[in-house]
């Protein structure tokens, strides 16, 4: 039978509360005096259901999955952090300090110079993949990469976060993400020079050869964030493809091409976008778009 919860406390002179409910020990407290005024409270929680040996062995066995993106690829045990012994009481003041350093210690002993590298690095990238959206396959990727980067000691003279930033980059292109050049320095405050002379150290050194970006992988990315239409997107997208099969994309910007496509595609389905809002979409200038507009209008006799 459950008991009811108390209204007053009167070893705190009939105060109304507060109460505080310990849920791991099944009490309620007067958050005043300390009183326990009930001793056993019936956990409100779902009914913890039965299992089948091999069901519970699987359970046990389940923990996070082991990863590249962490320093010691989550594979380490932590001391928590809650000071609680096994039974869910809480610890004296004497084994809390004890604990407090037996926490340190096995902090210490865990990173050295190497493991300090990574932590730094991965933190970087957790931090870059929530500014670029990226998925944890691209994540895991360019940890890969840092990895071998670092096994080739390539950070030594450079910057972590150059090395890490270049391997992110290398895993979007070779995952086909579209994100580019300038869009990864800005999330690493690094500027595109910076980012660009590590990238070159990077596939030199570690013999990479990811694929050139395809112009059309630019053009949903821009087209929504400038809002047109699906009819232009897909126009844009034709456009490309008889540019490409003429011969006018070679040596060309992709990102550029795709903004030059979607704007000259907007023109024809006269949508009111101009060039501006277009240039701040794709991050290319005016006056380029502009300028090569002319000439894939020029080898398609786009009228």
């Amino acid at each position: 039978m459950v008991e009811e919860r108390p209204d007053v406390c009167k070893q705190n002179g009939g105060a109304h509360g507060p109460f505080v409910t310990d849920s791991i020990r099944g009490e309620i407290l007067c958050a005043g005096c300390g009183t326990v005024l009930v001793d056993k409270v019936e956990d409100p929680g779902p009914a913890e259901r039965s299992y089948s040996m091999e069901e519970y062995t699987n359970k046990t066995r389940t923990g996070l999955a082991s990863t590249l993106s962490l320093h010691d690829r989550g594979l380490a045990t932590v001391i928590d952090r809650q000071n609680r012994d096994a039974l869910g009481n809480y610890l004296s003041s004497d084994m809390r300090m004890i604990f407090h350093r037996l926490r340190t210690w096995d902090g210490r002993s865990k990173v050295h110079n190497k493991e300090k590298n990574m932590k730094s690095a991965f933190g970087t990238l957790g931090m870059m993949q929530s500014k670029l959206e990226l998925s944890d396959t691209v994540i895991e990727r360019a940890a890969y990469i840092y990895r071998k980067a670092l096994s080739k000691k390539m950070t030594s003279g450079r910057t972590i976060l150059g090395i890490m930033a270049s391997s992110l980059y290398v895993s979007c292109r070779e995952l086909g993400v579209p994100r580019t050049l300038d869009d990864i320095a800005k999330a690493a405050n690094l500027t595109v020079r910076e980012l660009s002379r590590d990238y070159r150290l990077l596939v030199s050194r570690l013999e990479l050869h990811p694929e050139s970006y395809d112009s059309s992988e630019f053009v949903t990315r821009i087209s929504s964030n400038v809002g047109l239409s699906e009819k232009t997107r897909r126009q844009a997208l034709e456009i490309l493809q008889k540019a490409k099969e003429k011969g006018v994309t070679d040596g060309k910007n992709p990102v550029t091409l795709a903004a030059t496509a979607l704007y000259i595609s907007a023109l024809l389905n006269q949508e009111k976008k101009t060039q501006g809002n277009i240039a701040k979409a794709s991050g290319v200038s005016s006056v380029t778009i502009r300028n090569v507009a002319k000439i894939i209008k020029k080898n398609l006799e786009t009228n």
